[in-house]
């Protein structure tokens, strides 16, 4: 939850400023946020309290970009006692990221502060660069598909601010010392040991939240310039950046992966599973011989991302897995090195024949895999996106330059978000937030969009903290936080035009995705009992289903088929409650319901009713002519038949 404008300025006239206030404009402030909160009971002397930077400031000898950190330093502080009633905090800002990865030494003062606001986007929030720059260096076949009128019509959209800078009540303008919104506070600005600013609270322990608005003045000597020369060196746009963390290889493909799938495994089918407690399924089959096990006694605090199907043609199953195998480590440059190896095989759901068996080494524990449409999937492999085709052959291959972050896909495969991590500090600086911030410090995202053949037609950032986008076939949804648990479902089209899907409340921060054929999967949790429910939600705003909450539920996960005409919804039960955040096993869950509904008017086409459920995420899947569901289970994979018409 980020705020990326402030229209506020400075009037300087404390006694050190006022000799050059005279003949100076009035100094531009540095606008900044906490990035935690601040308690003056649990800071001690010498303390480094971090911000982050709203928006681009220059000065005569320091560019602070936006997401810059800027490090204060507790000079003295005073904790509300039994026998001291009132709190007192001096803060003197010393260094700052001055256009570097490192820290270096850059003196501003607090100058005024005020409240966060109360209005946040939890979608992008930043400007993406317009689409002429990102288009540099594309193929002519690439020049041409730019072309194309809705891809001009997304890129237009994307393109717009898509911030709370307009979203969120404009402040007053602030002058020197001024304190908004934050009851019991007081500022002295400059008062304190080391020229630094004096926080005090007269009758309770002085306290600051998370994205307290900050207003900082430069030191004498350093104060905001005018454009800079043409000659001089720029910082990188957004554009350039994203394009050169997420470059598409136009070389020919790569050789195939090595197949694992070496005879005598390929030339026999796949036993039958003999387990009972599948529902009526139509074969089931087991894959322990490809080296799957379950892992019953492991504990988590959320569903993984180890197992997924994923349908390459009506009865091509890929069933990708993690065996749990002891890897050598290999070192993928900006995108990290091996954290563990999936195993992906190609089964004929009728022979039950083994096509072909890759492994896939991946350098985090996110999501890997996304459907494409087309008899195509997206995979993360190493520093790389790979397309894989039917018969599990490489298509294209996408080079990431640093760690992923996030993949989009609208559900018609028409377009395609990149998000790749760009590490904001210096090696040191990053140690020294983790360990003061009890937790890895925010990044840059840098986002790549892709047309349907992996040609990019815009570019923008975003900050790590905040939720992907979610892209629908029309445009592009955003999740909009509001006062007492309110939240608000927007949509933008990608003709700019914007509409309001639903207004709900939610005891808990709402999770929204996109699936086929252009729906939105909604997550929240009831205010009053906090159970967690969902609903699939069309982009007019009407209801095509919505889920009853249960104490014994604690899981849900939703796909549609390619061929658009059908959706899933999955429910996964636990023999005990397990409340949303809370440790459980794959043990604990006790089955798991799936129902199928036709996309057009709702009606439900099957239900299955699983048990030993696995504790993946993507652990099921429609065929992508909407007439099976293969299901993951401990045991193996039971596949079903649905009544399409």
């Amino acid at each position: 939850m980020r705020f990326l404008g402030l229209a506020a300025s400075l009037a300087l006239c404390s006694t050190s400023f006022c000799a050059e206030t005279v003949t100076r404009p009035r100094v531009t402030p540095v606008q900044a946020e906490l990035v935690s909160d601040v308690h003056a009971h649990l800071l001690k002397a010498g303390q480094a309290v971090y911000a982050r930077v709203l928006a681009d400031w220059h000065g005569t000898d320091c560019f602070l970009r936006s997401g810059a950190t800027i490090e204060a330093r507790v000079v003295s502080v005073v904790p509300h006692t039994r026998t001291a009633k009132g709190s007192e905090l001096s803060l003197a800002f010393t260094r700052a990221q001055c256009g570097e990865l490192k820290m270096s030494e850059f003196g501003l003062m607090l100058s005024a502060l005020a409240s966060p606001p109360q209005n946040y986007d939890l979608g992008v929030l930043t400007a993406p660069t317009p689409m002429g720059t990102s288009s540099q260096g594309a193929s002519a076949s690439g020049q041409a598909a730019l072309q194309n009128v809705k891809s001009m019509q997304f890129a237009s959209s994307f393109n717009q601010k898509l911030n709370m800078g307009s979203l969120a009540p404009p402040l007053p303008q602030m002058q020197m010392g001024e304190v908004v919104g934050i009851k019991h506070v007081k500022l002295s600005v400059g008062t304190g040991p080391e020229s630094s600013s004096v926080l005090t609270s007269e009758d309770r322990d002085l306290s600051l939240e998370t994205h307290t608005v900050l207003l900082l003045v430069p030191a004498q000597g350093t104060f905001p310039r005018g454009p800079a020369d043409p000659g001089s060196t720029q910082p990188a746009t957004d554009a350039s950046r994203a394009t050169a963390a997420v470059r598409v290889e136009n070389a020919p493909p790569p050789a195939d992966d090595v197949n694992l799938c070496e005879p005598p495994n390929c030339s026999v089918a796949l036993p039958l599973d003999n387990s009972t407690d599948t529902g009526d399924a139509a074969a089931t089959i087991s894959i322990s011989q490809l080296g799957y096990v379950s892992r019953p006694q492991r504990v988590m605090s959320s569903f993984d991302n180890d197992e997924v199907l994923a349908y390459l043609a009506p009865r091509q199953l890929l069933v990708a897995f993690n065996p749990h195998i002891l890897v050598s480590r290999h070192v993928f440059g900006n995108s990290g090195s091996t954290v563990r190896v999936i195993r992906a095989a190609l089964v004929d759901t009728q022979t039950r024949m083994v096509k072909t068996s890759v492994e896939w080494e991946l350098p985090d524990n996110g999501r890997y895999l996304w459907p494409l449409g087309d008899d195509r999937i997206l995979v993360h492999v190493g520093s790389e996106l790979r397309v894989y085709g039917e018969g599990l052959k490489i298509q294209k291959r996408v080079a990431l330059g640093g760690s992923l972050a996030f993949v989009r896909v609208t559900p018609d495969g028409s377009f395609i978000a990149v998000g790749v991590i760009r590490e904001r500090h210096s090696p040191e600086l990053h140690a020294e937030m983790t360990q003061s911030l009890e937790g890895a410090p925010e990044e840059d995202v840098d986002i790549l969009v892709l047309n349907r053949n992996f040609e990019s037609i815009a570019a923008s950032t975003a900050r790590s903290s905040l939720m992907a986008p979610t892209l629908l076939n029309e445009g592009q949804a955003k999740l909009l936080a509001q006062p007492n648990m309110r939240y608000r479902i927007a949509f933008q089209s990608w003709d700019n035009r914007s509409s309001t899907v639903a207004r709900f409340n939610s005891s808990c921060t709402p999770e929204i995705s996109s699936i086929a054929p252009n729906l939105i999967f909604l997550l929240s949790c009831d205010k009053q009992t906090e159970e967690p429910e969902y609903r699939v939600l069309r982009t007019n705003g009407k209801l095509a289903l919505k889920g009853v909450p249960s104490q014994s539920e604690c899981g849900y996960a939703a796909a549609g088929s390619a061929n658009r005409e059908a959706f899933v919804v999955k429910t996964v039960r636990a023999s005990r409650p397990v409340p949303m955040g809370a440790s459980f096993s794959e043990g604990d869950l006790s089955g798991e319901e799936l129902r199928v509904y036709r996309a057009a008017d709702g009606k439900r086409l099957l239900r299955v009713l699983a048990g030993a459920p696995s504790s993946s995420r993507d652990g099921f899947a429609l065929a992508p002519d909407g007439s099976q569901l293969a299901v993951l289970t401990r045991d193996g994979i039971a596949v079903y038949r649905v009544a399409v018409k």
